[in-house]
C-alpha cells in the first residue's frame, strides 16, 4: 500500500491541471474543514481543480497541494491500519506552506471510516483540508454527525444562469442592440429548458442532453435514495418520485399522497411519506418551500411547494405545455435556496393567505419581512394578471412590506400602483445581479 499511495502521489505531482471554466465561488483556506457538497455530477471535482489553480496563482507550489481521488481502485483497501504510513508518505513527497499542506480528498465517503481519517489530519493542525463527494454518503446530514463542528460548508449546484453563459462564450455587451437582447432570451429558454449540470450544457445535441438527465436522474434514485436509504419497496418509491415531477413548482401535500397510495391499494404512513420526500431532498434533487407563517406547527402542517434542484429535469416529465412560468419561479426558488444556504438570517417562504391569495416569494431576514416576490411570463406591464398585483399591494399592505417585486420574462420599469412602488425586473437580469 505504501508503494500504491506514493506512486498516486508522485503522477499527480506530474499532472497538468485540466482547462476548466472558473465556478463563481468563493475560495479561501481555512483552519476549519472545507466540506463541497451538492448534487452529483454539479462540477465538485473540478471545483477542486478550481482550487489548485487559485493556490498556485497566490504563491503556493505544486508540492504543498496533495490530491487524492478516492474513487481510484488502488485505493479502496486503504484503512485505518494505514494512517502512519499515509502521514509518512505525504510528508515524504509534500512540503509545507504556512506550515500546513493544503490536502484535497475527492469522493472522500469511499475511504473506510473517513470521518476519523478527516478528524485526525484535523487535530494534527498540520493541513488546510478540503473534502468532497457524493451525495449518497456526504451530505448535509452525515457532515456534522462525522466531523462534529469542525467544517464550513461549500454547496455546489448546478450552474448559475450568469455561469451558463460563461460555458456558452456568450457576452451580454450590447444589450441596446434588439437582436443581443433576442440572443440572451434565447440562451435564458435554454438554460430552463435543459439546466445547468456542466456537462449538459456543454452538450450541443437536444438528444444526448435528454440521455444525460435521464442517467443522472436514475444514478440519483438507486445510488442515493434505494442504495443509501435501503429502500425495499422500490416500486411506491417510484410512484412517489412520478408524483414528485408532476408537482415541480406546486403544492405537495404529504396527505394527499397518502390518499392516492392508499386509492391504489397502497398502504403507506405519513411517517414514511415524510422520510420520502426527506431522501429525495438530501440527495439534492429537490428542495422545498414551506409557506410562511409566525407559528411553526402552522408551517410544518401546511403543503409544500416542491422544487428541482434543476431545471433540465421538467424535460424528462411528460406535459402538454412549456410551463414557461413554472420553470421560471423554479429559477427563482432556487437562487433564493442557494442564498439562504449561504446568508445568515436570510430566510423565504410562500404566501398564501385563507381566501388563497398568494404571493409566490415572501424574504424574511432576521424578524422583518423584507421582500414580497411575484414571478410572471410577461414581457408587458398588460400581460400581467391584474389579480397577481392586487394580491402583491393587499398583502403587502397587511405585512407592512415595502420592498415589491415582479419577475418577468422581458419587463423593467418602476412603476407606483395603489401608493405602492412597485419594481418589475426580467428575469435574465435579477439572474445575473
Amino acid at each position: 500500500m505504501e508503494n500504491i499511495l506514493r506512486e498516486i502521489l508522485s503522477s499527480w505531482l506530474a499532472r497538468e491541471i485540466p482547462r476548466l471554466i472558473e465556478r463563481d465561488y468563493p475560495i479561501e483556506v481555512s483552519k476549519s474543514i472545507v466540506a463541497i457538497i451538492g448534487p452529483r455530477r454539479a462540477g465538485k471535482t473540478y471545483f477542486m481543480f478550481q482550487i489548485v489553480k487559485n493556490l498556485l496563482s497566490k504563491g503556493f507550489l505544486k508540492e504543498n497541494i496533495a490530491y487524492l481521488d478516492f474513487e481510484d481502485l488502488r485505493l479502496k483497501n486503504l484503512t485505518s491500519k494505514h494512517y502512519s504510513m499515509f502521514i509518512k508518505v505525504l510528508h515524504e513527497l509534500f512540503t509545507e506552506k504556512e506550515g500546513k499542506i493544503v490536502l484535497l480528498l475527492d469522493e472522500v465517503q469511499n475511504l473506510s471510516e473517513w470521518g476519523g481519517w478527516v478528524r485526525s489530519l484535523h487535530n494534527t493542525d498540520n493541513y488546510f483540508i478540503f473534502i468532497s463527494g457524493s451525495s449518497s454518503k456526504l451530505s448535509l446530514r452525515e457532515i456534522p454527525t462525522q466531523l462534529r463542528g469542525r467544517y464550513i460548508a461549500r454547496l455546489i449546484l448546478p450552474l448559475s444562469f450568469k455561469e451558463f453563459l460563461k460555458f456558452k462564450g456568450f457576452e451580454a455587451k450590447y444589450l441596446a442592440s434588439p437582436e443581443v437582447k433576442g440572443m440572451l432570451l434565447q440562451k435564458l429558454r435554454e438554460y430552463m429548458n435543459f439546466g445547468g449540470f456542466p456537462e449538459v450544457v456543454l452538450e450541443e445535441n437536444r438528444e444526448r442532453k435528454l440521455e444525460l438527465l435521464r442517467a443522472y436522474r436514475e444514478t440519483i434514485f438507486y445510488r442515493d435514495i434505494v442504495e443509501r436509504f435501503k429502500v425495499r419497496d422500490v416500486s411506491s418509491l417510484e410512484t412517489f418520485l412520478r408524483l414528485l415531477e408532476e408537482n415541480f413548482g406546486k403544492y405537495f401535500s404529504i396527505s394527499k399522497v397518502e390518499k392516492y397510495f392508499k386509492s391504489i391499494g397502497v398502504r403507506k404512513s405519513k411517517r414514511t411519506l415524510r422520510n420520502y420526500l426527506k431522501y429525495f431532498e438530501s440527495s439534492f434533487f429537490i428542495f422545498s418551500v414551506e409557506k410562511f407563517s409566525l407559528k411553526t406547527k402552522e408551517r410544518v402542517l401546511q403543503p409544500r411547494k416542491v422544487y428541482s434542484i434543476d431545471t433540465g429535469f421538467y424535460s424528462l416529465v411528460p406535459k402538454i405545455s412549456e410551463e414557461y412560468g413554472v420553470k421560471m419561479e423554479n429559477l427563482v426558488a432556487r437562487r433564493l435556496f442557494e442564498r439562504s444556504f449561504y446568508e445568515m438570517d436570510f430566510d423565504f417562504f410562500y404566501f398564501k393567505d385563507y381566501a388563497g391569495r398568494e404571493v409566490d416569494f415572501l424574504i424574511k431576514k432576521g424578524l422583518r419581512i423584507d421582500e414580497l416576490i411575484q414571478v410572471t411570463f410577461a414581457s408587458s406591464i398588460g400581460e400581467i394578471e391584474k389579480e397577481k398585483l392586487k394580491v402583491l399591494i393587499n398583502v403587502s399592505n397587511n405585512l407592512k412590506c415595502n420592498k415589491l417585486t415582479v419577475i418577468t420574462w422581458d419587463l423593467e420599469l418602476i412603476k407606483e400602483i395603489d401608493g405602492k412602488q412597485v419594481e418589475f425586473i426580467p428575469l435574465w437580469k435579477w439572474l445575473m445581479e
